[in-house]
């Protein structure tokens, strides 16, 4: 085990996360430490990949660029049997989405699977995410994310329809010709029973409406 992995939480033997974020803080020092982290993330050590994974995605929310070229290595994460290591790098890669649209392109048959199967209602939100993130990079990302963004509005019982509707506000702004169909659905889900689906769906009626 290298010395970064061995100040992990699980190796210290630490039960809270502060421990992570003495590495997180490291990492930030000394970007190529990362290396390990990613090595750490997809091994079968459940508990220290979890741990890897925690860093990669705070590390990813304060400073997005160093973890840009760990894209693969997250998406590889995607089908750890950890599902702490899931979430984390599922969530990690929410937060690069819009600076590696080409690694996530190839991978979007994947993407849209692990929405419609994965055991986990964690890992699944930050799948919808990392979607939600792309639709706003550009027309193509918005053209390929809009029919499962559409989809995760009904999926798992409308489980994710909040984290879906951002993305398909970005998709109405690229793509007028599906602003009515999203409208109709956004409209459908304002007195949801879930208050953040309520939100976010009248958030994206009143956007619609600036459009129109």
């Amino acid at each position: 085990m290298t010395s970064i992995l061995a100040q992990l939480s699980s190796a210290v033997g630490d039960r809270t996360n502060a421990a992570n974020k003495a590495v997180v803080e490291a990492c930030l020092a000394n970007p190529e430490l990362l290396a390990d982290v990613a090595e750490g993330l997809l091994g079968d050590d459940q508990r220290l990949a979890g741990d890897c994974g925690e860093v990669m995605t705070q590390s990813a929310a304060l400073a997005p660029d160093n973890v840009t070229p760990y894209a693969e290595v997250l998406l590889s994460a995607l089908d750890h049997p950890s599902t702490r290591a899931r979430w984390e790098a599922a969530h990690a890669l929410a937060e690069i989405a819009n600076r590696v649209p080409g690694n996530l392109r190839v991978k979007h048959d994947r993407l849209a699977e692990i929405v419609r199967t994965d055991s986990s209602v964690i890992v699944r939100d930050y799948t919808v995410d990392i979607l939600a993130n792309m639709a706003d990079v550009s027309q193509d990302d918005a053209r390929w994310t809009y029919p499962i963004l559409l989809d995760c509005l009904t999926l798992w019982d409308g489980r994710h329809a909040g984290h879906a509707l951002p993305g398909l506000g970005s998709v109405a702004e690229y793509l007028p010709e599906h602003r009515e169909t999203i409208a109709h659905h956004a409209g459908a889900l304002t007195e949801h029973r879930r208050g953040v689906v309520r939100k976010a769906a009248r958030r994206l009626v009143r956007e619609l409406a600036k459009l129109a």
